[in-house]
């Protein structure tokens, strides 16, 4: 016979029914836990080579709120109940049952399972918090397989350029990269960012980032970038504006640069845009934009060639003249004779003013030794040097007189807020034109610096190596146009397709690609040397494929890997000036009806931000301002 009183007896099995009921809440806190822990230990680190992984909704904090507040108020709930029974004596009076223990698995087995399933609304704070401690493995190089470390930085700066894309309103082909359309209401360019700035492009950030990463120290992209970093805008000071475009045709380089013009003109700076493309289109499209914006503009229209002083009216009729060759010198000579003698009052102005003067001379010349030299005879029919000078020139601006007029526009005075000369290069007529006007450019340039005039203007030059001719090479022309126009206070963007259209010569390409104009390049084939400009950062390596890091090797790798940039996306771009780089997305140019919504300069189009692309294992490093 038992001696225990029943007071004990009831006390202890309270006892154990307290006992049991502390288990049963810390089982019904545990199992929601369940589901997003299993998901992600058994999706490890491939999940993160996915690009979709990286893709993160501007609502998961609201998505991860709800979540965090619905199972915390599942599990409130249950523990208030279980606490009104337990005070209410009826959990006393189910624990002096016989065989009330399991009895404990049908009364409780439903809320088991509804906590259970309830971690399906953990799954999103799982993921988040899964992709910041792999962001941070990425970033401290501590994933051991180094190809899965590639992989997954991949993925990140695809993710990057597709939530920039979805935030602007561009639609992108996941697989190809290629757009395939804009949303109803896309942010479009120019797009006022605050204190009359104007965004022309959106920087890509990684979807996550870690505290580390946001108190890592970083150059800054001067000029071309907010103060929030996170706008590509054209710098409010022309002479900033130099920037050298490189881009393989359909990167979306003339979205880019008609993007820069139209930014411009909110400065109320007068544009003129070179298209050596030739394409009609692109250029009725950048006018309409411009005039529903409300500014002026033209669509080709005739140049004054003799706009300027008499030595640079004597540069542009020389250009005109077949290269010299030593055999040819003498006849050159002749011709620049004629041409300086009768402009010594005042330069030529017209065609029909050059044929005057050289037919007339004696109103035109200094004396008596210019007059016999423009009337000199050189065979025996009567023909004078300055009739043999005439004839060779009229003959070379002949197939340039339906572009060509006295009072036609020039650079000192353009014919609208908005100039653009379309021009096909595989016509020798405006082959020749478009080197006329880089080398009425190089003079406008000269005149400005002569004068000491600083207003601001932008000239823009697409496809610019075919406009040069002759002996002249493009790496040249690019590295002084760069030098001279900064000093002159002009805006000057120059696009190619490739480094190697810029020059033949590596010394003359690094020239200028060295000139100190912003170097920003989309998509190309042969991106090498490109890189380089954007320079590289120490990695450690690992040489263990095991589970452990083991021992290492530093080495410097690009901050741009070239496979980056023969994949880029449509309309994705890098800038890089004075050793910080910034990858971005332009902005779709303004159409008209479409109208550009206004975003504070706060504004980041991220909620988590995180790795720039292009910038393997580190966060938006060169990217903030």
């Amino acid at each position: 016979m038992s001696n225990t009183a029943p007071s004990d007896v009831g006390s202890d099995m309270l006892a154990r029914l307290i006992a049991a009921a502390a288990i049963t809440v810390l089982a019904l806190v545990a199992l929601p836990l369940a589901i997003p822990v299993v998901a992600t230990r058994m999706a490890g680190d491939t999940v993160a080579t996915k690009t979709s992984f990286w893709v993160v909704s501007k609502w998961h904090w609201v998505i991860n709120a709800a979540g965090i507040i619905a199972v915390a108020s599942l599990i409130t709930v249950e523990v208030v109940l279980l606490a009104r029974w337990i005070s209410s004596g009826d959990a006393e009076a189910f624990s002096a049952t016989d065989g009330w223990a399991p009895q404990l698995v049908p009364v409780f087995a439903p809320w088991a399972v509804i906590n259970l399933l309830a971690g399906l609304l953990l799954l999103p704070v799982a993921w988040s918090l899964r992709r910041r401690r792999i962001a941070t493995q990425v970033r401290t190089r501590q994933i051991t397989d180094v190809i899965r470390q590639e992989k997954i930085e991949n993925a990140r700066k695809r993710a990057a350029d597709l939530s920039t894309a979805n935030h602007i309103g561009v639609t992108l082909d996941r697989n190809t990269g290629r757009i395939t359309g804009t949303g109803a209401h896309p942010t479009t360019a120019p797009h006022p960012v605050g204190e009359g700035r104007q965004a022309f492009g959106v920087v890509n950030r990684s979807t996550v980032r870690t505290f580390a990463d946001k108190f890592h120290d970083i150059r800054r992209v001067r000029d071309w970038i907010n103060p929030t970093g996170t706008h590509l805008i054209l710098p409010t000071n022309s002479s900033a504006v130099r920037a050298l475009v490189i881009a393989e045709s359909g990167a979306g380089k003339t979205v880019l640069l008609n993007d820069i013009a139209l930014c411009a003109t909110q400065y109320g700076w007068p544009v003129i845009v070179i298209d050596a493309k030739g394409d009609p289109a692109d250029a009725e499209e950048l006018i309409t934009t411009a005039e529903t914006l409300g500014h002026t503009a033209t669509l080709g229209g005739a140049w004054d060639l003799f706009n300027g002083t008499a030595d640079q009216v004597t540069a542009k009729l020389m250009r005109l003249m077949p290269i010299p060759d030593g055999a040819n010198q003498y006849y050159l000579d002749e011709i620049r004779g004629v041409l300086q003698a009768v402009q010594h009052e005042s330069p030529i102005r017209s065609v029909d003013d050059l044929r005057e003067r050289i037919q007339h001379p004696a109103f035109h010349v200094r004396d008596q030794y210019d007059l016999s030299m423009v009337n000199q005879p050189i065979d025996r029919s009567g023909t004078t040097a300055g009739s043999r000078a005439l004839q060779s020139l009229l003959v070379a601006l002949r197939p340039l007189e339906k572009w060509i007029d006295d009072d036609g526009w020039s650079y000192t005075a353009p014919a609208a807020d908005v100039t653009v000369v379309p021009l096909s290069p595989v016509n020798d007529a405006q082959a020749k034109l478009g080197d006329l006007l880089l080398l009425d450019l190089r003079n406008y340039l000269a005149t400005r610096l002569e004068g000491r005039d600083k207003t601001p203007v932008l000239v823009i030059v697409d496809e610019f190596p075919q406009l040069v001719t002759g002996a002249q090479d493009p790496g040249d022309i690019a590295g002084s146009l760069f030098e001279t126009a900064r000093t002159a206070g002009v805006g000057l963007v120059l696009a190619t397709q490739s480094v190697a259209g810029l020059s033949n010569d590596p010394l003359r390409r690094r020239r200028a690609l060295s000139s100190g104009a912003a170097l920003i390049f989309g998509r190309s084939k042969d991106p090498d040397e490109i890189v380089n400009y954007a320079g590289t950062i120490m990695r450690l390596e690992s040489s263990s494929s095991g589970d452990e890091l083991g021992a290492a090797r530093a080495q410097h790798s690009y901050v741009i890997p070239p496979q980056d940039v023969r994949e880029a996306s449509d309309g994705a771009f890098w800038l890089v000036q004075s050793g910080a780089l910034a990858p971005f997305r332009a902005l779709p140019t303004g159409r008209p009806g479409l109208r550009s919504p206004r975003m504070t300069a706060d504004e980041c189009p991220h909620e988590e931000v995180g790795p720039a692309q292009g910038e393997p294992g580190l966060s938006d490093e060169h990217v903030q301002a």
